[in-house]
Formats: C-alpha cells, sequence, structure tokens
C-alpha cells in the first residue's frame, strides 16, 4: 500500500511542477494535458483546459504527488488551507527549498532553529500552497 497526496491548481500545475523541481528536487513520472486526455477517450476538450494539467505523477523523493488543474473552487480552497510539512536530511535542504518557495510567495514563520529539531519554517508559496519545512536531528 502507498499513500499518495494529491494538489489542486488552477491552471498553473505545469509552473508548480518546474518549482518544485527547483525547491524539492522533484521528478516527473508522467504529466498529461488535457488535450492529451481527449486523444485517449475523452469526447471534447473545454477550451478553457487547454494546456492545463489533467493528471501528473511528480515524486517528492520516495513519496508520489499527483497534481492536476481544476476549476472546482472549494476544492482549491480547501488545499490552500491545509500545511503540507516536508522533512529533509540537512539544514541546508531546507533553506534552498525556503528560498525558493519564498520567492513570489509569503514566509509565515521565518526559519529558525529550535531546541527540539535542527531547523524549521513555514512558508506560503507563489500558487497559495503552505510548506513547514524542517529538518528534526533524528531523520
Amino acid at each position: 500500500m502507498k499513500f499518495i497526496q494529491k494538489l489542486y491548481f488552477a491552471g498553473n500545475t505545469l509552473h508548480a511542477i518546474e518549482k518544485y523541481k527547483e525547491a524539492f528536487g522533484c521528478t516527473e513520472k508522467s504529466v498529461i494535458l488535457y488535450e492529451d486526455a481527449v486523444k485517449n477517450g475523452w469526447t471534447e476538450l473545454d477550451p478553457q483546459r487547454e494546456g492545463t494539467v489533467y493528471h501528473s505523477e511528480i515524486m517528492f523523493g520516495d513519496q508520489e504527488v499527483r497534481m492536476t488543474d481544476t476549476m472546482d473552487v472549494p476544492r482549491l480552497q480547501l488545499i490552500r488551507e491545509l500545511d503540507y510539512a516536508v522533512g529533509f536530511r540537512t539544514a541546508e535542504e531546507v533553506k534552498k527549498a525556503f528560498d525558493v518557495l519564498s520567492r513570489d510567495g509569503e514566509i509565515i514563520h521565518p526559519l529558525e532553529y529550535p531546541p527540539y529539531m535542527v531547523i524549521i519554517g513555514s512558508v506560503r508559496d507563489c500558487f497559495g500552497i503552505q510548506w513547514t519545512l524542517m529538518c528534526d536531528f533524528n531523520y
């Protein structure tokens, strides 16, 4: 069994994939655009969805995350209310991801070095997704 997280975007999944490759070192397993889905069985393409992602499988290390574009506003709002925690092996990895995600984003909690872990900080990226980035002593 594996636990698969899904992230939803409002037409900018391709941009998010590139940002997360830079921040987290993600890799793409697959990316299917809506127009490709039409070729493989959908009846017709909604012109508003052209160039947007129907389905993707992105690897955050060993963790698979599926990212897609949606026009479902309540789903988009729900994703923006969650906080995604990511644990790194080193403080340098945390600092790099924090720097990339805070670019055009918002710092929620600056990076700090509390007594219970190596480093931790929170940022809301340019897509509105909140990330808590950390490195535990016992990673």
